[in-house]
């Protein structure tokens, strides 16, 4: 009889275990990238009664036990994808797939999947709990500064220097309709190109319809200021010599390849040379109309950060007033081999142990079969109807190992009063 009573004891014990973790799967539905655990119970061993064997009939005995009631074989965690929310936040991250953002603790690099992070007022990249996110930076010349992770940072009064116009393109159609004998036979076309300061200057190209198709570039000037004081005068460029010709198809042919040199003085610059190489690959020589445009300059002024974005393999890009992108750093995503094996450290972090394995630390998409979601949130993947169903199935267990104790009480009792 004590032996039952002591059996219902870890019945107990045991499903008062397994609701512990139900309440905690319930309690945290709404935390950030949970992962829901789940208790797996064994048997206690208990006495053997009867060995294997043989009786005297000679006839095989099959062993025969007496348990002595149940215990926590292991709590896992069900790492399944959790569900997205979206808040449009640039800093809130997510992950699709097995990885772990890595932060900076005390006693070394903790992991988490929990991606609500913020930029503190040093620029760095950190946790709610105020751990620095963990990355790679990018070089000026966009090289990946790889080895070693450090702190994800981002300075936000940072700039992007100017970039000097060095290549002009023009496309879209000459119209062969034109006559190069009449007074109309020029086309022009502008473009906003800078010098070295990050200064604009308007560019004013003309060709000329020479000949049956036939042009030249008749002329290039940056243009003046007639309104300053005082007026600035147009700034005449010097254009290498050649015909541009076409095929009669209207396909450029000549010359090959298809590029001018365009030279001269920047205005106001202490003699800064113009040097731009006017490519027109993309002219042709069609009936119709004139859409000849200038189709696109290398050049930038000087710009200011307005803006930064994390993409799918967790670059974080930096955006600039005059249109340029820069990688700024470059998210370092973990992994191991169990995860399982993690050690809890609460606040929606773990830390690496000898179960777990060792930590692989690599770029989503690439090492790492991670990527990166931005303006989202992984939710909880409790599931609260299963929560409720395991939490009816842990009641009735944990009443009926009370009602063993209530009924070996009882068989006690009379076996008491066999003797009055």
């Amino acid at each position: 009889m004590i032996r039952s009573l002591r059996t219902g004891i870890s019945g107990l014990k045991m499903h008062q275990v397994r609701m512990d973790v139900i309440g905690n799967n319930i309690a945290n539905v709404n935390t950030v990238a949970f992962k829901r655990s789940r208790v797996a119970f064994h048997e206690l061993l208990g006495q053997q009664q009867l060995g294997v064997g043989r009786s005297a009939s000679v006839a095989n005995v099959n062993p025969a036990n007496v348990g002595n009631g149940v215990s926590v074989g292991s709590i896992d965690q069900d790492w399944s994808q959790g569900a997205f929310e979206y808040t449009g936040l640039g800093t809130d991250l997510a992950l699709v797939g097995d990885g772990f953002f890595i932060a900076s603790g005390l006693d070394g690099n903790v992991l988490t999947r929990s991606g609500n992070f913020a930029f503190n007022s040093n620029g760095e990249l950190v946790t709610p709990a105020g751990l620095n996110v963990q990355g790679w930076s990018y070089n000026a010349d966009g090289s990946l500064n790889t080895g070693q992770v450090q702190n994800v940072t981002l300075d936000l009064d940072v700039s992007a220097p100017p970039d000097e116009t060095a290549n002009v393109e023009v496309s879209g159609n000459f119209s062969a309709d034109i006559d190069p004998t009449s007074d109309d036979n020029e086309v022009t076309v502008s473009s906003v190109v800078y010098d070295a300061q990050g200064k604009a200057h308007t560019m004013v190209m003309t060709f000329e319809k020479t000949g049956v198709d036939e042009w030249q570039v008749a002329s290039a000037e940056l243009a003046g200021d007639p309104d300053a004081e005082p007026p600035v005068p147009p700034t005449v460029l010097t254009v290498s010599a050649g015909t541009i010709q076409f095929d009669t198809d209207g396909n450029l042919i000549a010359p090959d390849p298809a590029t001018f040199d365009i030279s001269g003085n920047f205005p106001d610059t202490n003699g800064d040379d113009v040097a731009i190489t006017l490519n027109l690959e993309g002219i042709t020589q069609f009936g119709g109309s004139t859409t000849a445009v200038v189709s696109g300059q290398d050049g930038n002024a000087a710009g200011t950060v307005v803006g930064y974005g994390i993409d799918p393999s967790g670059t974080l890009t930096v955006g600039f007033s005059n249109g340029e992108q820069r990688a700024i750093a470059l998210l370092a995503i973990g992994s191991v081999s169990n995860p399982n094996g993690l050690e809890q450290l609460g606040e929606n972090f773990y830390g690496v142990t000898n179960a777990s394995g060792d930590l692989t630390i690599g770029r989503a998409g690439q090492e790492v079969m991670t990527s990166v979601v931005a303006g989202a949130l992984e939710t909880s993947n409790v599931d609260l109807a299963t929560e409720f169903t395991d939490m009816i199935v842990t009641q009735r267990g944990y009443q009926a190992s009370a009602r063993v104790i209530t009924t070996s009480d009882e068989l006690l009792q009379e076996l008491v009063q066999l003797k009055r």
